[in-house]
Formats: C-alpha cells, sequence, structure tokens
C-alpha cells in the first residue's frame, strides 16, 4: 500500500536510516489489532506488524504528504507507531543492542511528531506544529487493552517524548535543524533516551 511506503520513507528520512525491504512483507490486516508481534529464537526473530483492517481501508487511497490534515493525525500516529516499532526493533537488532519495551514506545511517541512535522515542511504548513502537538500531546488515552500492570510504562513513554517534543518547539529550529535532532534522539543510548533531562 503506498501510504505505507510514504510513511516508512518518512520515517527513514526524519531519523536517518533506511530499511533493505518492504514493511508490506511483514504486515498482517487485523479485525481489531494494532500491534508488532515478535517471536525471538535464540538467532532470529519472527516478526509480524498487525494492523487493522479498517484503518488499511481509510488510508488506502491517501497519498502523503498531500493528503495529510489534522483530523487525520490520530489513526495516522496508530500506523506510524507500529512501523516505528518495527524499524527500531529492526535496526536495533541488526546492531545486536537489546531495546526495551519503553525505549520503543518513546520512539514511537518522538516519531509521531516526527513524521508530523515531515509532512507539514512539505505542505508549507510549519504553522501548524503546535496544533500537531496538542493532538498527539495534550492528553494521554491508554487503550482498554493495556494492562493494569504496563500503564505506567506508557504514561512515562509519554511524558519523556512529549518533553523531548517541547524542547524541539521551543527551540524554534528550523525544519533541518529539527531533523537533526530528531536523528540525535533516535541514535541515542538508551541512558540519554529514557533521561529525565528532556
Amino acid at each position: 500500500m503506498k501510504f505505507l511506503d510514504q510513511v516508512q520513507q518518512s520515517l527513514g528520512a526524519v531519523n536517518g536510516y533506511e530499511l533493505p525491504f518492504s514493511i508490506a512483507d511483514f504486515l498482517v490486516p487485523s479485525k481489531s489489532t494494532d500491534q508488532l508481534i515478535i517471536k525471538e529464537g535464540e538467532t532470529d526473530a519472527e516478526l509480524l506488524v498487525c494492523l487493522r483492517e479498517s484503518l488499511l481501508t481509510s488510508f488506502s487511497d491517501k497519498n502523503f504528504p498531500a493528503d495529510f490534515q489534522l483530523q487525520l493525525l490520530p489513526d495516522l500516529s496508530v500506523v506510524i507507531e507500529e512501523l516505528s516499532h518495527f524499524n527500531t526493533y529492526c535496526l536495533s537488532a541488526a546492531q545486536d543492542r537489546e531495546i526495551s519495551e519503553v525505549e520503543l514506545e518513546v520512539q514511537g511517541e518522538v516519531d509521531k511528531f516526527g513524521v508530523a512535522l515531515d509532512f507539514l515542511h512539505q505542505r508549507n504548513e510549519e504553522s501548524l506544529k503546535e496544533k500537531v502537538f496538542e493532538v498527539l500531546f495534550q492528553n494521554c488515552k491508554l487503550g482498554e487493552w493495556v494492562k493494569p500492570e504496563d500503564e505506567q510504562r506508557y504514561y512515562d513513554a509519554h511524558q519523556i517524548a512529549r518533553n523531548f517534543c517541547r524542547s524541539v518547539l521551543e527551540e524554534g529550529l528550523n525544519f533541518e535543524q529539527s531533523r537533526s535532532k530528531f536523528r540525535a534522539f533516535f541514535k541515542s543510548s538508551r541512558e540519554v533516551k529514557l533521561s529525565s533531562k528532556y
């Protein structure tokens, strides 16, 4: 699906990487689940990216960034997050680096904002950056599927990402400077990425 490739290209451009395979090869349409499924073996791992059929259908005729609109962002964020999880896991595995669940969640939250800024830049609508921030970070709403023991991880990831993305806005950076900051964040160590300095 074209829109998946467009989101994937934006993620790579924002964070400074390129994956050598297509997300479509790992995609499994689902009736009700949006999730990266990982089955790790001793020397390898099997991955599936599950996205709801309703989401895939609603975006099937979209062409990004041309069709990007704020009202699409909540649903588009789900797609961005799952692709972010997939990319981050794959790139960490390629470097033989363990990655925690909270790291995946933090990067996913940051990537939602990064892709939205990329699309705004390409549409010459950077004046909407604050509105994008509000849509993504004004409230932290957890899905009903989140187990009570996992709630704190999601809240922590939301707050860390919120603080980082707010710092990007407050520094008044142009797009290239912002992208450099996103790339530095992506490449940073777990300790730096999860630190309270953001």
